[in-house]
């Protein structure tokens, strides 16, 4: 999928940005907790304008987002009311830090230490084989130590569009062998918007919790 696809839906916004969500993802909520928050970098992949990295910038040590379309960055900053410092194609405000870039361009040298990543909807924006790249990209930033929550989209039937559907059988195909596997939730949403939009038989929102383990195969729980 090219770059120019996400720049282009943000700039059009409507169906194509349609994953966005006002509020706070309640998984956060349920499973983020200020507490483990407390002294963490968070880096948000992919972020577009996800109003989660609120929550993150307020409990956490400081916040990354990574995001190619600078629309949505530049919509993120305005819909919050956010005074931001602008030098280049980065932006800061307070504990926030958004570049706009392409996120597969970054370096760990360049993010500096990762303690938390949070994936709300970047695996599932990307086809295959482009999430096997993604998954070895975000090896390439994280040591062992630190946490990933993903959050993914299961449906069917499987659409050739994006978001994609995501199980938990893919989740471990991608992370088992470095990471240890929690499966934290599933909720059956009936009244998803994908099954409005595309007929579909049914949607289920998954979140997982990866530890980055030193060495070893690990099974999904």
């Amino acid at each position: 999928m090219e770059p120019n696809f996400w720049i282009e839906s943000w700039q059009e916004g409507g169906r194509k940005t349609s994953f966005h969500r006002p509020d706070i993802h309640p998984y956060i909520l349920d499973h983020i907790s200020p507490e483990m928050l407390a002294g963490k970098r968070v880096l948000v992949p992919l972020c577009g304008k996800s109003v989660d990295m609120l929550y993150f910038a307020e409990h956490a040590a400081h916040v990354t987002g990574i995001e190619l379309s600078e629309t949505a960055i530049q919509q993120f900053l305005m819909e919050n009311s956010l005074r931001a410092d602008q030098f280049g194609t980065t932006w800061y405000s307070g504990r926030l830090t958004l570049h706009c870039m392409d996120f597969f361009e970054t370096t760990q040298a360049f993010l500096g230490p990762v303690d938390l990543l949070y994936d709300r909807a970047a695996l599932v924006a990307l086809p295959d084989p482009m999430r096997h790249r993604y998954v070895q990209h975000i090896h390439s930033l994280t040591a062992p130590g630190s946490t990933q929550f993903i959050n993914t989209l299961e449906y069917a039937p499987c659409m050739g569009t994006p978001p994609f559907s995501v199980p938990p059988s893919e989740v471990l195909q991608h992370y088992g062998k470095h990471h240890e596997i929690i499966h934290l939730e599933y909720r059956d949403v009936p009244d998803h918007g994908l099954i409005r939009a595309w007929g579909l038989d049914y949607v289920k929102e998954h979140l997982f919790r990866l530890e980055r383990q030193t060495h070893g195969v690990s099974p999904l729980t």
